[in-house]
């Protein structure tokens, strides 16, 4: 989970036991006042005295039982609240998180930037985020002037390997790059439960950029659109390294504005699996926010035991006590 994921999740199942703090503080206060020598002699001792006939107690110092109760009631108490990041799994019901892939087959995604080519290496990408994902709901679509479903929502992994393979630049009756033909279907296939919207394309049109904002608005489906191929730069560095490349360049402004007009993300292909976890986290993190109620918060308060407990252990000590 991202940093940002985790802030936006986090909250405590038991938030009344932060109501313990404003005792502890007053105590605690009071404490403090209490070791203050200085304090309590002001009145009674001159005050060019005072500094040469005050000696401190051992609460002034770093590691004292005063400051380790500073440390361990508030700890405590974060413990007790319950903090929860994190849903479980639920005994009911199973992770019903639902992506529809929409593959682009348009001329473009044959270029051989990426090796093998560009829609083999999204292939590739797709089969690493399904195996991933294990039996999670997974739908297949694919454009370039037309849209069509190739796998309505299926839990086999096996049968989306067997019809990406048959996947093939051209292969569709229409040319062109409209991924806004597959918004009706996308809604269709996740009417139910919401989920993911995952386009692997290399460029988006500024008509198919203004469908999306006006037609994903309010949907309640994720978008995520997945870049392949290189930049315009890149394509520069490969021809003077003596790599030359008959490819258009990948159109990552289209993209953007694309995944942004939907309200969603945009990830780049990487050599690594390094988008393939970013994709991952970005579905995952959709579904831990709106999916299945049922699905148990974690209690995070028990992590915060061990180091609670080995700091106990200072009382333990000869000698460690706390007046009162």
């Amino acid at each position: 989970m991202t940093e940002l994921a985790f802030i936006e999740t986090l909250h405590f199942l038991r938030p009344a036991w932060f109501l313990l703090l404003i005792p502890f503080a007053l105590i605690s206060m009071l404490q403090w006042r209490s070791g203050d020598l200085e304090r309590q002699w002001k009145g009674v001792i001159a005050p060019h005295l005072l500094p040469h006939l005050v000696v401190q107690g051992s609460q002034r110092q770093l590691i004292s039982p005063l400051w380790v109760s500073l440390v361990v009631l508030p700890m405590l108490v974060v413990a007790l609240a319950g903090p929860s990041w994190t849903r479980g799994e639920s005994p009911f019901a199973v992770d019903s998180a639902s992506l529809v892939v929409a593959v682009d087959l348009g001329e473009s995604m044959g270029s051989e930037d990426l090796q093998p080519n560009r829609l083999q290496r999204a292939r590739s990408k797709i089969l690493e985020l399904s195996q991933a994902r294990g039996d999670a709901n997974t739908a297949l679509l694919a454009y370039a002037g037309s849209a069509h479903t190739v796998l309505p929502l299926t839990d086999d992994a096996s049968i989306l390997l067997h019809y990406l393979e048959a996947l093939q630049v051209g292969m569709l009756p229409k040319s062109g790059k409209a991924p806004e033909l597959i918004l009706p279907m996308a809604r269709d296939l996740l009417a139910e439960g919401g989920g993911t919207l995952l386009i692997v394309a290399d460029g988006a049109t500024e008509k198919s950029v203004e469908a999306f904002r006006s037609q994903l608005d309010g949907a309640g489906i994720q978008l995520i659109v997945w870049g392949m191929g290189k930049t315009q730069a890149e394509l520069d560095q490969d021809a003077a390294r003596g790599l030359k490349s008959a490819a258009l360049p990948l159109n990552e402004a289209g993209l953007i504005a694309l995944a942004e007009a939907g309200g969603g993300a945009y990830q780049r292909v990487t050599l690594d699996d390094e988008d393939v976890t970013q994709v991952l986290q970005q579905i995952d993190r959709h579904y831990a926010l709106s999916g299945d109620s049922s699905r148990p918060w974690v209690d995070g308060g028990y992590y915060l035991v061990w180091p609670i407990a080995l700091l106990f252990l200072l009382w333990f000590r000869k000698g460690w006590s706390l007046k009162w």
